[in-house]
C-alpha cells in the first residue's frame, strides 16, 4: 500500500517529533513534544558524522511497517554552521572531482537547477557513507521494493531532507519500488527556482512533498536570495524593447552589468574559502567511493560552480502563522520562531 497524498496533521506532528528528537538527541525533549511518537520504533541512531556535524535516525511505524528517516538540523558546533555558510550554488546534476576521482550526482532532471553547495555535500555524505550512511542502512533493514518511507527534517535537516528525497530519485543506483512522502519543517532555501520547479512538479504536485513554514521564523528567508539577469528564463521581453525604452533599458542594463560583476567577483573572491571548508566533506565522499588512500591531503577539487544566487523555497507551504514572543526569555532568544517546539505547538492548534 502507498504512503496516502495530502498533507496530514497526525504524520507531520508524527515527524516533527521525530525532528526534535534528533536534534537534541541524546537529551529528552520537553512536552508537548512525544518521545517516542506513539506507534513509531527507533531502529537506528547515527554517530554525530564530521565535517559538518551531522546526524540522522530511522524510524519503523509499528501497525504497517512504514519507515521514516529525519535528518538533524544546525546544532551549535563549527561544522554545522560552517554547512550553512556554503552559500555557493553547483548545478544539480554534475560532477564533482577530488584529485581525478570523481562523484557524480543528481538531484533534478532540470539542466538549469542549481543547489546549495553546503546542503548537496552533506546530503551525499550522509546518503553514501558506508555502514551508518542511510542507503546502506535501509539496505539492512529491510527497505525495499514494496516498502513506504517518510523523509523529514527540520532547519538544515529540512534542506538535506529536501535534496535527500530528490536524490533517492535521480541519483544512480537508488533502490527502486519505494514510496516516499516528504514533510520538512522551517527550511532554508536548499537550490534554485529551477530546483524547486523540479521537485514541485516531481513530488508536490502528487501531494507526496510538503514544507511546513512559520510565518514569523527568519530561517526559512535563508540564504539572501539576489537573482540578475542571467537567471531570467529566455525569451523574455528585455529582448525585444521598443526603440522608444532604448534608455530605459540601457539604464538598466548598466544596473544590472553592475549588480552581476558584483557578485560574480564577489563568488571567485570566496570560492578558495568555500572550496577549504568543504575540502574535509568531499575527501570522506571519495573514502567512501574509492577507499582511504584515494583521499589525498590537498588534492585538487573541481566543481560545477554556478554564479548564481537566485535561492528559494522548495515543495507545497504549509503555513502557519507565528505568535509573537511574548516575554523576556523568548524575545532575547534569536530563534524562539525557529525551534521545534515553536512549530509542534503552532501545528497542534493549525
Amino acid at each position: 500500500m502507498s504512503l496516502p497524498a495530502g498533507f496530514d496533521h497526525a504524520e507531520a506532528l508524527d515527524m516533527l517529533a521525530m525532528c526534535a528528537i534528533v536534534e537534541l538527541a541524546p537529551l529528552k525533549v520537553q512536552p508537548p513534544i512525544p518521545d517516542p511518537p506513539a506507534g513509531w520504533t527507533s531502529l537506528f541512531v547515527s554517530p554525530v558524522i564530521p565535517p559538518f556535524d551531522n546526524m540522522w535516525q530511522l524510524w519503523k511505524r509499528d501497525r504497517d511497517g512504514a519507515f521514516a528517516i529525519a535528518i538533524r538540523g544546525t546544532v551549535y558546533q563549527p561544522g554545522s554552521i560552517v554547512e550553512d555558510l556554503l552559500a555557493l550554488m553547483i548545478e544539480a546534476t554534475g560532477t564533482i572531482t577530488v584529485d581525478g576521482v570523481s562523484l557524480p550526482y543528481s538531484f533534478a532532471a532540470d539542466p538549469l537547477a542549481g543547489v546549495h553547495l553546503g546542503f548537496a555535500t552533506a546530503t551525499l555524505l550522509v546518503a553514501q557513507l558506508p555502514i551508518i550512511g542511510i542507503l546502506e542502512q535501509l539496505q539492512f533493514n529491510g527497505v525495499g521494493a514494496g516498502s513506504n518511507v517518510y523523509v523529514t527534517g527540520h532547519s538544515q535537516g529540512a534542506a538535506m531532507a529536501t535534496l535527500l528525497r530528490s536524490y533517492l530519485q535521480y541519483g544512480a543506483g537508488m533502490p527502486q519500488g519505494i514510496g516516499y512522502k516528504t514533510y520538512v519543517f522551517a527550511q532554508p532555501k536548499p537550490g534554485n527556482d529551477h530546483y524547486a520547479a523540479d521537485f514541485e512538479n516531481r513530488f508536490s504536485n502528487t501531494g507526496l512533498g510538503y514544507r511546513v513554514t512559520n510565518s514569523l521564523d527568519w530561517v526559512p528567508q535563508m540564504p539572501f536570495t539576489i537573482e540578475i539577469l542571467s537567471d531570467i528564463n529566455v525569451p523574455n521581453p528585455l529582448s525585444v524593447l521598443t526603440q522608444t525604452e532604448q534608455l530605459i533599458r540601457i539604464g538598466a542594463a548598466m544596473h544590472v552589468r553592475a549588480i552581476t560583476t558584483l557578485v560574480h567577483d564577489a563568488s571567485h573572491l570566496i570560492v578558495a574559502r568555500e572550496i577549504a571548508r568543504v575540502r574535509p566533506a568531499l575527501q570522506a565522499l571519495v573514502t567512501a567511493k574509492a577507499g582511504p588512500a584515494a583521499a589525498v591531503p590537498g588534492a585538487s577539487i573541481d566543481l560545477p560552480l554556478m554564479f548564481s544566487f537566485n535561492y528559494v523555497n522548495a515543495a507545497t507551504n504549509f503555513s502557519l502563522m507565528g505568535s509573537p514572543c511574548s516575554n523576556p526569555q523568548e524575545c532575547s532568544d534569536e530563534f524562539f520562531e525557529h525551534h521545534a517546539e515553536t512549530y509542534y505547538k503552532l501545528l497542534l492548534v493549525a
